[in-house]
């Protein structure tokens, strides 16, 4: 994906998809300090590392991404998390060290099965794999069949399709207090304009756009407490 996003352009983009939430503006994050190593030890710094300058054509989300995604499971103390599209595992061992912490578990869905290999590969040399439960399918077909409730759900997957995931995934399957994040949500705002028009509108959800690159970002949605 080009990511020459000059910001006057992103800029433009972000009010054209309507950043939405409470805030009714753009989040941009902090850089995070150091790189992937800086907060990750060995030997998951070393496949991180490897990922990010052998593999840079596979990742679904830059280094910085990564950080923030781990750093919110770990905020907002995420035990059970949905991952839809794992790809080749970088962002997977993102959200599995942030899991690390707060000892819960990963779900994730991936419908190639060569990649779902390499990632299962990734995330055994990352010395996470019993943090991490990989599914292999279609996740239109997958998620309705999955047990439990989730903390947290991280979509990057089959992005003009994703209010599916939303309907699968509400009431049912996310916890009130819970969080739908979405990936792209500004480079690809047009592609997923039902979505976001479906998490912006909800009278169950606060929604913002977040960006941790200054090229594209999350849409970030929480699901109210209605009982508070």
């Amino acid at each position: 994906m080009e990511r020459s996003f000059k910001r006057r352009e992103f800029l433009r983009t972000t009010g054209a998809a309507g950043v939405i939430g409470l805030m009714h503006g753009y989040t941009a994050m902090p850089s995070p300090a150091g790189s992937g190593a800086a907060t990750a030890r060995a030997p998951q710094a070393k496949i991180l590392e490897t990922l990010e300058t052998i593999h840079q054509q596979y990742l679904t989300v830059s280094e910085k991404e990564g950080q923030f995604l781990n750093l919110l499971v770990k905020a907002t103390r995420g035990k059970n998390v949905l991952e839809v599209g794992t790809s080749y595992g970088y962002t997977t061992i993102w959200l599995a060290l942030a899991l690390e912490e707060t000892d819960g578990n990963l779900t994730t869905i991936e419908i190639l099965p060569e990649r779902i290999a390499l990632a299962k590969r990734h995330v055994t040399q990352a010395g996470l794999s019993h943090r991490v439960t990989f599914l292999q399918g279609d996740a239109h077909s997958v998620v309705p069949t999955l047990p439990g409730v989730f903390d947290w759900a991280y979509l990057d997957a089959d992005k003009d399709r994703q209010e599916d995931y939303f309907h699968q995934l509400f009431p049912k399957r996310l916890r009130p207090g819970g969080l739908l994040i979405a990936h792209n949500a500004i480079l690809l705002a047009d592609t997923m304009k039902a979505y976001l028009d479906l998490v912006r509108h909800h009278p169950d959800f606060d929604t913002v756009i977040v960006s941790a690159t200054g090229d594209d970002g999350f849409a970030v949605s929480y699901r109210k407490r209605l009982s508070e």
